[in-house]
């Protein structure tokens, strides 16, 4: 502990600061691209407002923000529960301490170049990739396999018509096709061109840090899912730099 005229740091004063800094980055990841940063946005000049207000002395715009800040919280939980659910389930001693050198080449390649080719052959599919957030849930809708990825299984699996065709393909950490015929939530998207598969791909990724492929028997297109949003068509390379990029972070 030291004294800095009148104020003195120790300890206890730096562990708080670097706790609140950790807090602060990881909000500020989470927020940054989603919808939550535009009502952050609306929050900010809100303040830039209120404190506008007191400045000018305008009582009535003071009095106005005031009970508006009172009741905030609740605000923000009633509008965006399903990211603060979505938050909180991301938080876990996995994501803490997880390697760096996560590095899942042969995976990424297999299951891009298999997406590609389902997509070349208008074969609908919708394979899951799991994260940090355990999908135990949605893996005992399925069917249980425990094999590892190759493009002749997931082929297999989703060939019209068999039995498993409909459902998703789950690989777990260890890059292992856990479970297939597996049934997602669907996403509620007020946009009706979306499909089931595609609703259903967006919505394992609001309930989770899951990110999903799904590939279009209609448009024989590949396109990615993650954090409740879907990405433009993808050719085999940029979903193999986008697979890469997300789950070597």
């Amino acid at each position: 502990m030291f004294t800095l005229g009148q104020l003195t740091f120790g300890w206890r004063d730096l562990l708080d600061i670097i706790i609140v800094a950790i807090l602060c980055y990881y909000g500020i990841r989470f927020v940054r691209g989603t919808r939550a940063m535009a009502a952050l946005n609306g929050l900010l000049l809100l303040l830039a407002l209120f404190a506008a207000a007191q400045f000018l002395g305008l009582f009535t715009l003071v009095w106005l923000l005031q009970n508006v800040f009172s009741s905030l919280f609740l605000v923000v939980v009633i509008l965006f529960h399903q990211d603060i659910r979505q938050a909180l389930s991301n938080m876990n001693f996995r994501m803490l301490f997880r390697r760096k050198t996560n590095v899942r080449t042969e995976m990424i390649r297999t299951v891009s170049r298999t997406a590609c080719a389902l997509a070349a052959r208008r074969i609908g599919a919708i394979i899951v990739i799991e994260r940090n957030v355990a999908l135990g849930d949605m893996m005992e809708k399925g069917v249980k396999i425990d094999a590892v990825v190759s493009q002749d299984l997931l082929a297999t699996i989703f060939f019209p018509n068999t039995a498993l065709h409909d459902g998703a393909v789950i690989i777990g950490h260890n890059d292992r096709i856990v479970a297939a015929g597996c049934v997602l939530p669907l996403a509620n998207l007020a946009r009706q061109h979306f499909g089931t598969r595609h609703r259903a791909a967006i919505g394992i990724t609001e309930v989770s840090d899951a990110i999903s492929i799904a590939v279009s028997e209609e448009r024989g297109e590949v396109t990615l899912a993650q954090d409740g949003h879907l990405s433009n068509p993808l050719n085999q390379e940029r979903l193999e730099r986008i697979l890469a990029n997300v789950l070597n972070q």
